[in-house]
C-alpha cells in the first residue's frame, strides 16, 4: 500500500512544497524499514534449517493447528481437511461442547485427547495418535484462557514437549492492551528455558501476534526456538474472509533439534482463520543450549510478565 501511494504521488507530479518532500521521504523511509523487517519471511531469504544429515536418528510426525471460530458450525470442512492430511496430532482452538461432539468420531484414530471445551472463545482440544503424558491444562495469566502442556511419545528416546497456546488479543471486545497476551507468551518462554538442553520443543497455536513484533522477537530470543516461516513465506492466516487484509498470527516455534519439512496453509473451513499444517523431523540425541540473556533482557521479561498478571487480576 505504501509503495502504491509513493508511485501515485510521483505520477501526480508531487512534491512541490518543502513539507511535501518531508512527507514523501518519510513514506519512502518507512517502506524501506518495513521491507527489511518482512523480507526474512519470504521465499527469497535463506531457510532457517535444512534436512538433518544423520537420518538414522530421525522421526517424522505431522500436526494441524486450527482456530475453528466457535460460532462456525460448518464442521465438515475442517473434518475433511483433517481426513485429507491425516496428521499425527491436531490442535483446535475456540472449541466448545458442540465442536467436541462434532470431532468425537476422530477419537477412534486419535485415542489420546485433551479436552477443554469453553463457551468464551478460548476452548481448546488436542487430539493425538500417540500417547500423551504429564498433561497439564494451565491458566497462566487469565483465569478463563487455557494452555496445554504435554509430552508426546512418538517412539524416540525422549518424548516431544508440546505447548499449545491461545492468548487473548488486544481488542475492543477482549483486552484493552496486549499486556496479558505478552505475559502469557513470556511465561511460556520461561518454561521452555527450564527444559533440558536435549529437549525437543514445539510451541504452537493462535498467538494473536505477528512474528516480527517486539514480544515475539523477545520470546524467540529467550527460548532459542526457531520460526519456520523464515525463508518459506508469510502464510497469513487471519482474516480468512479478507484476502487484502491478512496477517500471520497462527504460529509454530520449534527447537533446533527439530526441522520443519513441510509448512502449508490449508483451505477455508468457515472460520476467520485458515488452518496450518506442518510435518517435521525430530532429531534424537542432539543438544541445543539455551541462549544467554543479559540482565536488561531478563528485567524486561519479568516486568512484562508482572504487568500482564496485574492487569488480569
Amino acid at each position: 500500500m505504501q509503495l502504491l501511494i509513493i508511485v501515485l504521488l510521483f505520477t501526480l507530479e508531487y512534491p512541490r512544497e518543502s513539507w511535501q518532500y518531508v512527507t514523501l521521504i518519510s513514506l519512502i523511509a518507512a517502506f524501506v524499514f518495513q521491507f527489511f523487517v518482512v523480507f526474512p519471511y519470504s521465499k527469497y531469504y535463506p531457510l532457517s534449517q535444512s534436512k538433518p544429515k544423520n537420518s538414522d536418528h530421525l522421526k517424522q510426525i505431522s500436526l494441524i493447528s486450527s482456530n475453528v471460530l466457535q460460532t462456525n458450525r460448518d464442521y465438515e470442512k475442517l473434518i475433511q481437511e483433517i481426513k485429507r492430511k491425516d496428521p499425527d496430532l491436531f490442535l483446535v482452538m475456540e472449541t466448545d461442547s458442540k465442536w467436541e461432539e462434532a470431532l468425537q468420531p476422530f477419537e477412534k484414530d486419535y485415542p489420546h485427547v485433551v479436552r477443554v471445551p469453553l463457551d468464551n472463545l478460548y476452548g481448546m482440544h488436542l487430539y493425538s495418535k500417540m500417547e500423551l503424558s504429564e498433561t497439564q491444562v494451565n491458566y497462566l495469566v487469565e483465569k478463563d484462557v487455557p494452555s496445554i502442556f504435554t509430552k508426546v511419545h512418538y517412539g524416540g528416546y525422549k518424548p516431544l514437549n508440546l505447548i499449545c497456546v491461545h492468548p487473548a488479543p488486544p481488542s475492543p471486545t477482549e483486552n484493552e492492551t496486549s499486556e496479558e497476551r505478552d505475559a502469557e507468551l513470556l511465561i511460556v518462554g520461561k518454561a521452555v528455558r527450564e527444559l533440558d538442553d536435549d529437549a525437543q520443543v514445539i510451541v504452537c497455536g493462535d498467538l494473536n501476534d505477528v512474528v516480527w513484533s517486539r514480544v515475539s522477537k523477545l520470546f524467540a530470543r529467550i527460548t532459542g526456538l526457531i520460526d519456520p516461516r523464515i525463508g518459506r513465506g508469510l502464510f497469513p492466516t487471519f482474516h480468512a474472509d479478507y484476502w487484502y487484509l491478512r496477517f500471520p498470527i497462527d504460529h509454530l516455534f520449534h527447537s533446533k533439534n527439530i526441522t520443519v519439512n513441510n509448512m502449508e496453509r490449508l483451505g477455508f473451513i468457515g472460520s476467520d482463520h485458515f488452518p496450518m499444517y506442518f510435518t517435521f523431523w525430530l532429531e534424537e540425541f542432539r543438544k541445543t543450549e539455551k541462549p544467554e540473556i543479559d540482565e536488561e533482557t531478563n528485567e524486561e521479561v519479568e516486568e512484562r510478565i508482572q504487568e500482564g498478571i496485574e492487569r488480569a487480576e
